[in-house]
């Protein structure tokens, strides 16, 4: 969402399994499909920057467009060769990263390429790949600035812990062409341990916390960077005001695993997480203070939602009764708040011819 009424999705039309790019223009209640036309459709992906500009491509084709107007009409700007990731911080300037992860024991992530546009995407230049191993969790405070975790993992056991250790930090403040790297400190009361089996050095892992993982990047701007460490048996939220360079390491409620974070400053933002007594829902917090206090302001029926806020009274919810919303049988259902999120409305959107 953009504002109050205006706002992008993808989505699914009636029976097709191929996403759609679809807008709407009074707050969720109707979307008007606005895809852009092509012969053969598999499924677009986008990114949009405002109520006028998006680009979509065909992951699977290789093409991708770029609108000015809402989606009224598109413009092909060429190959978007399989892109894993974009991200535009304005009309010229954009990020472009293709990756593929791999193994099963021990799942990781390659890099293939790493580019940047001036001209809006028409063309691209290839920069270096973010250096280390692991799943990336990307951002993209401005033009010339990056950064990104990596997060190395084996084979989640429930209890066992699987989040490889040192956690590094990359970043890049000349558009790519220079990497720095520093190590992410741990939270209190998690340790190192190095684990061997038959007398083969495993590695070493995060331990006392079980399974872990991160959730992206909740706020990146040139100034304030935040993320969040989510494990079996604790959350914290990271929180760096000085480029990466130190953090400050705030514990989430115990109420169980954080499922999302979204804060619209550096101040308020919203938590999400799953009750540790009863994993078929979850509780909403607020905080006001960037994270040092949350209160509790709802419990819910969702077992996982993604949340927007476009202010401190409204936002909506994609709410889902499985732990993943992104499965296409899934029962998904759009909800807003116009109260920080204390009460929630139904929204039965309607497609707009």
């Amino acid at each position: 969402m953009v504002d109050t009424t205006t706002g992008w999705a993808e989505g699914y039309v009636g029976s097709g399994e191929e996403l759609h790019i679809l807008r709407t223009a009074d707050g969720g209640m109707t979307w008007r499909d606005v895809s852009p036309l092509q012969p053969d459709p598999r499924g677009y992906k986008a990114f949009f920057l405002d109520a006028q500009l998006a680009w979509a491509w065909d992951s699977e084709a290789g093409f991708m467009w770029r609108t000015k107007d809402g989606g009224q009409s598109w413009s092909d700007i060429g190959d978007s060769t399989w892109p894993d990731t974009i991200w535009f911080n304005d009309s010229q300037h954009g990020w472009k990263a293709n990756g593929e992860p791999y193994g099963m024991s021990f799942p990781g992530y390659d890099f293939h390429s790493f580019a940047t546009t001036q001209d809006g995407g028409q063309t691209w230049e290839e920069k270096t790949l973010p250096p280390g191993g692991g799943f990336p969790f990307l951002a993209f405070p401005d033009e010339r600035t990056a950064w990104l975790v990596r997060a190395s993992y084996r084979a989640a056991m429930p209890g066992w812990a699987d989040l490889g250790v040192p956690i590094r930090v990359r970043m890049t403040f000349d558009g790519g062409s220079t990497w720095q790297s520093r190590r992410l400190p741990l939270p209190a009361g998690t340790y190192t341990f190095n684990d061997r089996y038959e007398d083969i050095d495993m590695g070493s892992y995060l331990g006392g916390v079980g399974n872990c993982g991160f959730i992206s990047p909740v706020y990146s701007s040139t100034a304030i960077w935040k993320l969040v460490l989510t494990c079996e048996e604790g959350s914290w939220m990271y929180t760096s005001a000085n480029q990466g360079r130190t953090w400050i390491i705030s514990p989430l409620p115990r109420a169980g695993e954080a499922l999302r974070l979204e804060f619209i400053s550096p101040t308020i933002g919203w938590l999400l997480q799953r009750d540790r007594g009863d994993s078929s829902q979850s509780r909403l917090y607020l905080t006001t203070n960037g994270g040092q206090s949350w209160n509790l302001v709802k419990r819910t029926g969702w077992m996982n939602a993604w949340l927007e806020f476009v202010d401190e009274d409204t936002g909506w919810a994609v709410a889902c009764a499985e732990w993943h919303c992104y499965q296409y049988d899934a029962v998904r259902a759009l909800v807003k708040t116009t109260d920080g999120g204390r009460s929630w409305q139904l929204i039965e959107p309607q497609l707009a011819p």
